[in-house]
């Protein structure tokens, strides 16, 4: 099921008789759902990472530094996983916050459309980061999807350009703190440096890696 072509402008969308409320604690629900799916990935994501780090320090200490080498290029490819993680965890905990403020349609066109824009670009992260979620978030959608329109039917139209911007401050700052918090937690990785190793240390630290269902 194509979750994007969902968010495509419709010419008509019924209008739902169901009240407001009940329709955004429902999108509430799912976005904290997903936050909990990323929760967990994000933990089994960092006991890898520490896997990998204590590899690293390890073949330092003996001085070897190719094997060294490898597992530091796959310990980077695993915090840029880290961060994408987190960055999508906030970017939904940031649209729930909004989601949470609604009182009336007008409230309700202001804070979904830029929700729909950002949901746009993380869904695809989120869904092969968490190949469980895809059905939840494509319900998801239906439910913005509907909201949104609903909303401008009822207050006379959106702006796109105030989505788009609104949802670029989401992502942004889903990004710089994802960053911020993660290289705040996470040791530095030593000697990026250096020169490749074997082709066999590669392939076993892809091993572990799937070992850990990552």
């Amino acid at each position: 099921m194509d979750f994007l072509k969902r968010w495509e402008p419709k010419k008509e969308y019924p209008k739902n008789s169901q009240p407001l409320r009940p329709r955004l604690e429902e999108a509430i629900k799912i976005i904290n759902q997903q936050m909990q799916h990323l929760d967990y990935r994000s933990a089994r994501v960092k006991e890898y990472d520490r896997v990998l780090f204590d590899r690293v320090i390890n073949y330092y200490r003996g001085h070897d530094i190719q094997r060294a080498k490898i597992y530091a290029n796959e310990l980077a490819e695993v915090r840029k996983l880290a961060k994408q993680i987190a960055m999508a965890r906030l970017a939904l905990e940031q649209i729930g916050i909004r989601l949470s403020t609604v009182k009336e349609y007008g409230d309700l066109a202001a804070n979904v459309a830029p929700a729909v824009v950002a949901m746009k670009s993380i869904y695809g992260g989120i869904s092969e980061m968490v190949p469980e979620a895809d059905q939840s978030m494509v319900k998801l959608g239906d439910l913005l999807d509907g909201l949104m329109v609903e909303a401008c039917q009822q207050v006379g139209g959106s702006n796109p350009t105030y989505a788009t911007e609104e949802s670029e401050k989401i992502l942004s700052q889903a990004s710089n703190v994802a960053e911020m918090r993660l290289s705040k937690s996470l040791p530095s990785i030593p000697g990026l440096g250096m020169p490749q190793g074997k082709a066999g240390d590669a392939q076993s630290a892809r091993k572990e890696k799937e070992e850990l269902n990552l």
